[in-house]
């Protein structure tokens, strides 16, 4: 029983060229080596197909499978996930993703075979192609299948680049892909790609896929297993001078073994007495060398040839047998052919014209390289029909946008306290802040730090937020951020800055949030924990009252929302009232000129009573280079607004043992809010003004 054995290219090739939707597909056809033999027995003959080329793959929906996303964004660190505080960076390429296959759409592949069977049974057709229609009782009248394929390699061409890389990461050009190597062995596979561009890459394959030449294209270097074209072998002899070759042969010896026969053949050919012709198609592999073709077929020539010979100069035909030892009698019986009864040399002219040639046909298979290319296009044509499928298609991501965070920058905004250089400064001995943001499920998670006094607290600007550029707090650095997500950076001289991270999420990925909470917003407690309050005894000009050491800015178990990326813990948030300096406008001309300055805060203390008043003194002595400047501060606890105050001069003349003193006081002036006080001391006969005594 004959079986399909493969296809032929002895017959040539058939191309089928069908329309699809504007778009032509074209097959190749070749039909299989044993097509009449099969047709003979009552078999389907057998065609095999090929794509010409490559095209975009399709969904099962329709949708090809393509997809361009061209990503671009500028990212700094108080914003994007990735980029330290500090530094920004910029982004912008594309991501290619297709896949290519053979197979042609399901319509086009049904009406191709149709139509090439319709051209096979049409007749005039050679042995290979033609369908003989009637043979037995056939279903169908031929098969019809992929060819086969041994194997494949697929190259990605793609801008000015030929193969999956060029340039380097961060280049405009920069192009690297995936996808390239060794394919599928089968024709209808499909083959995936990713390619990532550069900037100007990326411009030029979107330019490309809606315009109507495109920068990509994919080629499948085959290897298909073909039985060559028939390759024939003619050898023709000239009896008479073989006659006399055996005759003369004859004479000298009474047997031939095969070495002999073998000998005297390859003696006549090379005399002439033999020839051989060798047709064969040299482009098939190994063609290349035709003595080494036909050394590859002697054995099988050299017994067509002695059947030959039987006919024409050997008269009865002798039998061959395998070599033995001589037998009994004399009779010499070797190898090849011996002397015996019935034996002789006798030319038959007869019989030279029968056996005056003999043809002998070879057929080989071979791989056959083959190319399968196709460019990725077709997406103009079906945006310039369909142009609401683009973003379908074809997107853009800015980066700007992706993996947000919130970056809050808390600070400090405290005059710390320096006794070594006589700079009282706020009476704070650290100040915390607590930043949140809520999980998924609305949980508030927190990050908190405490700001400390800084080394050389004299150096620090509490209303500045500079960074400073001293050594980092512990090892960070912008450069080298912590792998937790907060970050602390400060030197000697400044004040700490601390960054509090969160991923910005969306409203909808969080459940059960605290009212009002939106994605850009954070929760915010702050703590300012006051030491106590100096002695009058330790700074004379200084009077400092703190009616609360812990004071929270924020109350609430949430705190304060807010969508500010910048939080100050100011000491002056927790109901500060400062005045400084405070300073009278006469100048004290005599040691025994006294000018005391009262100044009183406005509401109730802690123990429910009126605030104290404090007093400053001037004296002569504190004029000029001996002037030291006078500062009050009230630290309430109670955060908002700092209470009112009032204050009023009292003039003291001191007298003698021969002169009368004088004293007199002013009346209470109302203020508000902090600063510096200038008191304007009155004279004794001022409107308001109360004599007290003559001293």
């Amino acid at each position: 029983m004959v079986n399909p054995a493969g296809p032929i290219m002895a017959g040539g090739f058939e191309t089928v060229t069908l329309n699809e939707a504007g778009v032509e597909y074209s097959l190749v056809f070749l039909p299989d080596k044993h097509n009449d033999e099969l047709q003979a027995q009552g078999s389907n003959p057998v065609f095999y197909w090929l794509p010409e080329r490559m095209r975009l793959a399709r969904k099962s929906n329709g949708d090809l499978r393509l997809s361009f996303l061209h990503f671009v964004g500028v990212q700094d660190g108080q914003t994007n996930i990735g980029v330290a505080p500090g530094q920004t960076r910029e982004t912008s390429g594309g991501v290619l993703s297709f896949a290519m296959t053979g197979a042609p759409p399901e319509g086009v592949l049904r009406d191709a075979h149709k139509q090439i069977l319709e051209r096979m049974q049409q007749g005039s057709r050679d042995r290979f192609w033609q369908v003989k229609p009637g043979v037995a009782d056939r279903s169908t009248i031929a098969d019809i299948r992929p060819i086969p394929i041994r194997s494949s390699t697929l190259r990605l061409m793609i801008t000015d680049q030929d193969g999956t890389q060029g340039g380097n990461a961060g280049d405009p050009f920069f192009v690297t892909a995936q996808g390239a190597g060794p394919g599928s062995l089968i024709p209808t596979a499909e083959h995936p790609f990713v390619v990532n561009l550069g900037t100007f890459a990326a411009a030029q394959v979107e330019q490309g896929l809606l315009g109507t030449e495109v920068p990509i294209a994919v080629t499948a270097d085959l290897t298909l297993p073909l039985w060559a074209p028939i390759t024939r072998l003619h050898m023709t002899a000239n009896w008479e001078r073989v006659f006399s070759h055996f005759t003369a042969q004859a004479g000298a010896s009474w047997w031939w073994s095969s070495a002999d026969l073998k000998a005297t053949w390859n003696t006549l050919r090379m005399n002439g007495d033999i020839k051989v012709e060798l047709e064969m198609d040299r482009t098939i592999p190994g063609a290349d060398n035709k003595e080494a073709m036909v050394t590859k077929y002697i054995d099988m020539l050299v017994a067509m040839w002695l059947d030959q010979a039987k006919q024409v100069i050997f008269q009865p035909m002798p039998e061959v047998q395998d070599p033995g030892p001589p037998k009994p009698g004399g009779l010499l019986n070797l190898f090849g052919w011996g002397f015996g009864a019935g034996f002789s040399l006798n030319f038959r002219h007869d019989r030279v014209e029968i056996a005056n040639s003999f043809t002998f046909e070879v057929d080989e298979m071979y791989a056959q390289p083959s190319t399968m290319g196709g460019n990725v296009d077709g997406v103009a044509d079906l945006l310039a029909a369909h142009p609401e499928l683009k973003s379908r298609y074809l997107r853009t991501l800015y980066l700007d946008n992706w993996d947000r965070k919130i970056t809050t920058v808390c600070r400090p905004v405290i005059k710390w306290p320096d006794p070594d250089h006589g700079v009282s400064g706020d009476p704070v001995k650290f100040a915390s802040v607590q930043i949140g943001y809520p999980s998924v499920n609305g949980e508030i998670a927190w990050s908190a730090h405490d700001f400390l006094p800084p080394r050389r607290p004299q150096e620090v600007d509490a209303t500045t937020s500079v960074q400073g550029e001293g050594a980092p707090v512990g090892e960070t650095t912008p450069l080298a951020p912590a792998s937790s997500p907060t970050l602390v950076y400060a030197s000697g001289s400044t004040s700490e800055l601390f960054f509090a991270r969160q991923t910005q999420k969306k409203a909808e990925e969080v459940t059960g949030a605290p009212e009002g909470w939106r994605p850009d917003k954070v929760f915010v407690r702050r703590t300012i924990q006051f030491d106590e309050a100096p002695s009058a005894l330790d700074d004379r000009f200084t009077r400092i009252m703190v009616e609360a050491n812990e004071v929270n800015l924020d109350p609430g178990p949430f705190g304060t929302l807010t969508d500010s990326l910048n939080v100050a813990v100011r000491a002056d948030n927790a109901g500060v009232l400062v005045l400084t300096p405070i300073t009278i406008n006469i100048d004290l001309t005599a040691s025994n000129q006294i000018v005391e300055v009262q100044v009183q805060a406005k509401g109730e203390s802690p123990d429910g009573g009126e605030r104290p008043i404090v007093t400053f003194t001037f004296t002569m002595a504190d004029t000029g280079e001996h002037y030291k400047e006078r500062r009050f501060a009230l630290y309430t606890g109670q955060p908002g607004r700092p209470p009112g105050y009032r204050y009023r001069a009292r003039v003291i003349i001191k007298g003698t043992l021969f002169e009368d003193g004088e004293e007199w006081i002013g009346p209470w002036t109302d203020g508000e809010g902090s600063g510096d006080l200038p008191v304007r001391v009155p004279k004794k006969t001022a409107p308001g003004v109360t004599v007290v005594s003559q001293v």
